[in-house]
């Protein structure tokens, strides 16, 4: 059985930064040599001949055609001669003497372990991780009793395996995942469609035009398109029950690399990316993202375990480092300093988020618009304590106004000019699901949580499984679309608005209509939002890239406030998702039921979502995630009325009275120690703002002035 290795042994590992360099242009992958790389008996030979034949490409097995002709002897009989060290450098001495291009070469399961081989090899190709299970290795090793493995004769197979794994896992270019009974064909035909999808660029979703530069690092640095769309992957790698039943029991950040890299990573090497997850989540305990039986059917998917207790930590202690990471690479081929900078709309959690992830990073000018009667009394307190090289603005609107005001700066070319005057060399992103990087995390939240009911028995691997989610901007929806598309066993996906149930109306009707509506400021503010920016990425999917149809639905809706799609396309739509909504008093009424149940607190958010899983589903027969997106901590004086069923609003608005009388309660969910840290803060934003561009604009500049005489020298 595969050794259990300790998260913080993992952690350790991987937060040393031992990383290769960016892996070359894409366009090239296909013209390069391609050595296929995996442990002693995972087929690289028999994979390698059929992945020759596919790409018609000649092929060297490094053991037949290379090592046993310059040596005119068996490797086995090598090994047995010079031992494990000194074979060891005599296989890796031969390798440095090959020097070919374009070819298929399948390795031996020991070149890995010569460093000096792997770099002149990495000079002249990619390579394929044959990722197979170590159960799979170990059965297929004593059937085909394999006598020529370094180190065999000192140590169990098993021993060797996992040394080997850290080895692989730090090498490879492309991982491919391998389930039980594939055949050297389907493993070769898999190899053949990741390198296409790795070379991929991304879309806007309002524009046909592809600028020359669209790789995962560019539109991590960019956020919006310069069109006004939204960068989007089409192209990924599905995942079989088999590849994702290899998932089960490995750690959030382990599920988050194999997850994140089906998708075109261009240019970022995945020993990198598994370096910034390693990071990103040590701010975390070790139970990032764990999964919990709530009540009947019902399981809540805990996203808010992180350094501000709301989902969006997950996103946004990763995003910075990606962002680090391309700003880095602009300013080496720019060969001129490149400063990072943020600009984020928030209804109240991805503010809080931003804040503490970026204030990790010194010196990265953030700037942060929110509602300033529109967040809770916890969030506010939150951004207005918050630290480091940061402007936070209380906006006098509603969160689609500062949402839209943000869209409008990174269109606006006189600002832009203006800011890189400021400072020159200053490159302005975003943190909102605008930007893929914030959206690709989320891909991960369902996947992992399934994986949690697997492991806690709770399902069969292969039992669909229902998810509602509390829906504001629709980020998370779409990871969870997203996440069926790559395999993940879901029959119903479910949207849960509150009383700004646009979304609701809009699956239920094909119309998006804000003509009539006015915006309601409820109890869960993450969630008051009327303009869903990642519903443009999920019509751009449905439509399959009809940017056209993109541009003029959210063109008119801009200027009109409305659009209507047709019968086909709703149609899609709903056998896609659903979607219901819950009013104030449900959402109130559900807090309390649920803790009068169980003995749990759960957040308005939740409450909502919660509602809707009880409205549709009266059955229990499928189990069904629901999102919890934030501690109920945040949200004090909603809580407190809920369960003490006040009518009467709480007269206090001191954090530390309202925290302590939440400790009060008697709950089975423990109370978020950070949040516990809040009253002891000192207060040091308060700058409100009224609702004009140019207003907003001023503050910016002001902060930017001040920030770059800071940082002159």
């Amino acid at each position: 059985m595969k050794e259990k290795i300790s998260f913080d042994q993992q952690a350790e590992w991987y937060r040393n930064g031992l990383q290769r360099p960016l892996l070359p242009h894409t366009d090239a992958f296909k013209q390069r040599n391609i050595y296929i790389m995996g442990p002693p008996g995972s087929g690289k030979t028999s994979i390698g001949r059929e992945l020759a034949r596919l790409m018609k490409k000649p092929l060297l097995d490094i053991d037949d055609d290379w090592l046993e002709p310059r040596w005119n002897t068996s490797v086995a009989s090598k090994l047995s001669e010079l031992g494990d060290e000194q074979f060891l450098e005599a296989e890796g001495q031969e390798l440095l003497a090959l020097d070919l291009q374009n070819h298929i070469i399948s390795l031996t399961g020991s070149n890995p372990l010569h460093s000096q081989c792997m770099k002149h090899l990495s000079q002249s190709g990619i390579f394929v991780y044959l990722d197979v299970s170590r159960e799979t290795i170990l059965n297929r090793c004593e059937i085909m009793r394999i006598d020529r493995i370094v180190g065999q004769r000192t140590k169990t197979l098993n021993d060797i395996l996992t040394w080997r794994e850290h080895i692989y896992e730090r090498s490879y270019d492309i991982r491919i995942l391998i389930g039980l009974n594939e055949t050297s064909k389907d493993i070769a035909e898999k190899i053949v469609k990741q390198l296409d999808t790795q070379s991929q660029m991304y879309e806007s979703t309002r524009s046909a035009s592809q600028m020359k530069y669209q790789q995962f690092l560019d539109v991590v640095q960019q956020g919006l398109a310069p069109d006004g769309g939204l960068f989007i992957s089409r192209s990924f790698n599905s995942m079989s029950l088999g590849e994702l039943q290899r998932l089960v029991g490995l750690p959030y950040p382990e599920v988050a690399l194999r997850v994140i890299e089906r998708f075109p990573l261009g240019t970022l090497h995945p020993s990198h990316l598994r370096t910034l997850l390693w990071q990103a989540y040590s701010s975390f305990p070790e139970e990032i993202l764990p999964v919990h039986h709530l009540r009947k059917n019902q399981y809540l998917m805990e996203t808010f375990h992180g350094p501000t207790a709301s989902f969006k930590d997950l996103s946004l202690q990763l995003l910075p480092r990606l962002m680090q990471v391309a700003t880095e690479l602009t300013s080496k081929n720019e060969q001129k300093r490149t400063r990072l900078s943020l600009l984020v709309a928030t209804s109240g959690d991805t503010g809080c988020a931003a804040l503490d992830a970026f204030a990790r990073l010194p010196g990265t000018p953030v700037i942060v618009l929110y509602p300033n009667t529109g967040v809770s009394t916890v969030q506010k307190a939150q951004m207005q304590t918050a630290t480091g090289d940061v402007c936070v603005l209380g906006v006098d609107a509603d969160f689609d106004y500062c949402q839209t005001t943000v869209k409008e700066l990174f269109s606006d070319g006189n600002f832009l000019s203006d800011v890189h005057r400021l400072i020159p060399g200053l490159h302005l992103s975003s943190a909102n699901s605008i930007n893929w990087a914030r959206f690709l995390p989320q891909v991960v939240f369902t996947i992992n949580s399934y994986l949690q009911l697997v492991g806690q028995n709770r399902i069969n691997f292969g039992d669909s499984i229902d998810i509602c989610i509390p829906t504001g901007n629709f980020g998370n929806m779409l990871g969870a679309v997203y996440a069926r598309r790559l395999g993940l066993p879901i029959r119903h996906l479910i949207t849960a608005s509150n009383e700004n149930n646009v979304i609701a109306d809009f699956i239920r009707t094909g119309s998006y209509d804000l003509r009539h509506r006015s915006f309601q400021k409820t109890i869960s503010p993450s969630i008051d939002i009327l303009i869903s920016s990642n519903l443009e990425r999920f019509l751009y999917l449905l439509t399959d890239g009809n940017y056209e149809l993109i541009q003029q639905l959210f063109n008119k809706l801009a200027h009109e406030r409305n659009f209507q799609v047709d019968g086909s396309l709703l149609q899609q739509i709903q056998s896609e998702i659903r979607g219901d909504w819950t009013t104030e008093k449900e959402c109130r009424d559900m807090i309390r039921k649920v803790y009068l149940e169980t003995q749990q607190l759960i957040d308005p958010h939740t409450a909502v979502g919660v509602h809707v899983a009880d409205k549709l589903f009266k059955s229990d027969d499928v189990p069904i995630l629901i999102s919890a997106t934030a501690h109920y901590g945040k949200f004090p004086q909603t809580i407190l009325q809920a369960v003490g069923n006040d009518d009467q609003p709480l007269l206090s608005n001191d954090i530390s009275v309202l925290l302590a009388d939440l400790q009060s309660l008697k709950s089975t969910t423990p109370m978020h120690q950070e949040l516990m840290k809040l009253p002891n803060k000192p207060v040091l934003h308060t700058t409100a703002v009224e609702a004009t561009k140019s207003a907003i604009i001023k503050e910016i500049k002001t902060f930017l002035t001040n920030f770059s005489q800071q940082h002159s020298s």
